[in-house]
């Protein structure tokens, strides 16, 4: 069962339908409901909410008096801002064997397509009608069933924009329906009143709602052209309300019930009683009667090219008396051929015993049209094992397109991010974002495709779930970044990191972090880093006269670049240096144990002092130098000789010559001749001259 929805501009009818086993259309039930206020103008729908408030209230009516759930529906949309245009499309089936209805759709939807090359912007194919079957060059009525080699099919498409689509969606969305058939009013009512028989005539169907006037041309055995006048029953409502000072309601009344009385009492809009007869109202909408026939004959004459052979009008805009005749005058044929079309003379079986009048024409030719699956623009899809139809034909659908379509939740096909983590450093606000979400995963036709893929009429589609993005979890040490030390020698790398607080600790590993943790950390200096650097200097062990000691044999330099680093420089964090690790032994020298002594005298008249060590040492009992260089295990021990003074032979040192080659010299102490090994003491004047062997050579 179809649940048929004409959603005009005076009111809603909302049919049950089905078909029986002879294809009669049948009529189970019907609802109808007037839109509260002026919800509708001109056929478009201007207020969803109230719209969708009268959907509802039939669509209820209709489940609670027949016990169904209604989830599903079928609708037309009116011709105002309607645009036509023609394509055709040729496909080789040479290797198809029978031509199927699939095959067919398809190659129509094609024609569709190629009608949309010269479509401006936002516009929305909403029915089409085949103009011709053509198989291998010959006209055929229908295709099915038939063998060749090629078919070309040409159409007529119409379109609408998209924002008028798009209200009828929303409607629908809000009192939880799903289109699965949607076509054009025109199209609807010239499928249910003209059938394909009557079509080799010349016949113009106009049908007049509230809004608008809708056509539809049949000639040579199909539908030619579609049109539309923006003009229709709310005219001569408009006409009655300013004539006789009425409210819109009350001028409806009196239209719709013209035909039934000679005289009307209504109250007018000074709230008194009033008769009104049916001939002054006659005559005082008639100058609108005539300009709008005037308008939908000249469209029609437009459309057709000449005057047709047959017009027939429905809608309840075309009830009012002289409407037919003022057409035909205008139109110049016989009023005889222009007759108001009734649905109870249509072939259907009406269970209701309502259908009667020309206002239910439309209606019929919704649930007719969705019966038989003709004047639909909708292509289909296969989502998971489930069909899917596409509103609004655009010649190419994406496959996100097509899920939101099958009321797919946006958040189940692109999943949610991860929740974000904000701490404070330093003062300064750090976002660390969640993890992204993983789309889910799509196949088409087997293969693998993304949401953005295009699908094409009879696609299967396979969709799972998306994978929402993780949580932020970050760690300390991923927003202090490290200062990054590169070994000369190795080339390995060292992280170092600062000294951190987190929300006033002390923190020295990677910790989590939470949402509003507040860290702080000191701008790192050279020195620092070479402390930390030093760790892995070679230490030695050793003894000093029993006592342990324990020294870093070497030193650390720190390179930018090129350049060596002083303690004090800043270094930023993530910046990246170079170091080097300098083995240096300590000397026996550098003990604190070397005492020296001295004394102050004159040698040749010049001041001098004179050092020298005052202890010795023995290392792992052997005498050794002050230059030795201690080693791991040392065991170190200094001695005061028994003689520490100086002798004259200590100031040898101070003069640059080889003994050896001394051929004379003098050497005198305060005046007297001395030996090298006369003590020396302070104040002592030492006078010391000689001459070499080079020295008399060059003097001979």
């Amino acid at each position: 069962m179809i649940f048929a929805l004409d959603i005009g501009t005076r009111k809603i009818a909302g049919l049950l339908v089905d078909m029986d086993e002879d294809g009669k259309m049948i009529v189970h039930d019907v609802v109808l409901r007037e839109h509260e206020h002026r919800a509708m103008l001109d056929g478009q729908i201007h207020d969803v909410e109230k719209v969708a408030k009268a959907v509802k209230i039939v669509k209820e009516e209709l489940e609670n008096r027949n016990n169904v759930k209604l989830d599903k529906v079928a609708v037309a949309l009116a011709g105002r801002f309607l645009k036509t245009y023609f394509g055709e499309a040729t496909m080789n089936i040479a290797d198809l064997g029978e031509l199927t209805s699939d095959i067919i759709t398809k190659i129509e939807l094609e024609a569709v397509a190629n009608t949309m090359e010269n479509v401006e912007p936002n516009m929305y194919c909403v029915g089409y009608s085949v103009i011709r079957y053509e198989l291998d060059g010959m006209w055929f009525k229908k295709l099915e069933g038939l063998r060749g080699d090629n078919v070309t099919i040409k159409v007529v498409a119409t379109f609408l924009p998209s924002h008028v689509v798009e209200a009828m969606l929303s409607v629908l969305k809000k009192v939880n329906l799903t289109i699965t058939h949607l076509t054009l009013e025109p199209i609807a009512a010239v499928n249910v009143t003209v059938p394909e028989d009557l079509r080799i005539l010349n016949i113009a169907l106009v049908d007049v709602g509230a809004g608008t006037s809708d056509i539809a041309i049949s000639k040579d055995g199909t539908i030619v052209a579609y049109g539309m006048v923006p003009i229709a029953g709310d005219e001569l409502t408009e006409a009655i309300t300013k004539t006789f000072l009425l409210d819109f309601s009350t001028a409806e009344y009196v239209k719709r019930n013209l035909e039934k009385n000679e005289v009307l009492r209504v109250k007018n809009i000074l709230d008194k009683e009033k008769e009104i007869r049916v001939s002054d109202v006659i005559k005082a909408i008639e100058p609108v009667v005539e300009m709008m026939t005037k308008k939908v004959a000249e469209e029609i004459i437009e459309l057709n090219g000449e005057k047709p052979q047959v017009v027939m009008v429905v809608g309840g805009g075309a009830k009012v008396p002289t409407y037919t005749q003022f057409l035909a005058k205008h139109l110049g044929i016989d009023e005889e051929y222009v007759s108001l079309k009734m649905a109870k003379n249509l072939d259907f079986i009406d269970r209701t015993g309502q259908i009667i009048g020309s206002e239910f024409v439309t209606p019929l030719g919704i649930g007719y049209t969705a019966l038989t699956k003709t004047g639909s623009v909708f292509e289909h899809v296969t989502v998971n094992e489930e069909r899917i139809q596409l509103i609004g034909f655009k010649g190419s659908y994406t496959v996100w397109e097509v899920l939101a379509q099958a009321g797919k939740d946006i958040h189940s096909l692109l999943g949610k991010p991860g929740k974000s983590v904000v701490v404070e450093v330093n003062g300064e606000p750090v976002v660390i974002k969640g993890k992204m979400p993983k789309p889910a995963p799509v196949k088409v036709n087997g293969r693998e495709a993304t949401l953005r893929d295009v699908v094409k009429h009879a696609d299967v589609i396979e969709v799972g779930e998306a994978a929402d993005g993780e949580d932020a979890n970050p760690m300390l040490y991923e927003i202090i970044k490290p200062i990054r030390l590169r070994s000369l020698e190795s080339d390995e790398i060292i992280e170092y990191y600062p000294r951190v607080k987190v929300n006033g600790n002390d923190i020295i590993q990677n910790i989590p972090l939470n949402d509003g943790d507040v860290i702080k950390y000191e701008s790192v200096k050279v020195k620092e880093i070479r402390e930390f650097l030093a760790q892995d200097l070679i230490k030695i062990e050793y003894s000093v006269n029993g006592a342990y000691r324990e020294f870093t044999a070497g030193e650390v330099k720190i390179f930018k670049d090129e350049l060596e680093l002083r303690d004090e420089n800043s270094v930023e964090l993530g910046e990246e240096l170079k170091y080097a690790l300098v083995l240096n032994y300590p000397k026996v020298k550098d003990l604190p144990e070397m005492e020296k002594i001295s004394v102050v005298i004159k040698i040749n008249g010049q001041p001098t002092v004179l050092t020298k060590e005052g202890v010795i040492v023995l290392v792992n009992d052997q005498l050794v130098s002050p230059e030795y260089e201690i080693r791991d295990g040392d065991k170190i021990k200094t001695q005061i000789p028994d003689e520490q003074g100086f002798i004259v032979a200590d100031i040898l040192k101070l003069f640059n010559f080889d003994i050896k080659k001394v051929k004379s010299y003098n050497l005198l102490k305060n005046g007297e001749k001395v030996g090298f090994t006369e003590p020396l003491e302070s104040g002592d004047e030492i006078i010391f001259e000689f001459e070499t062997i080079e020295d008399m050579e060059e003097v001979d």
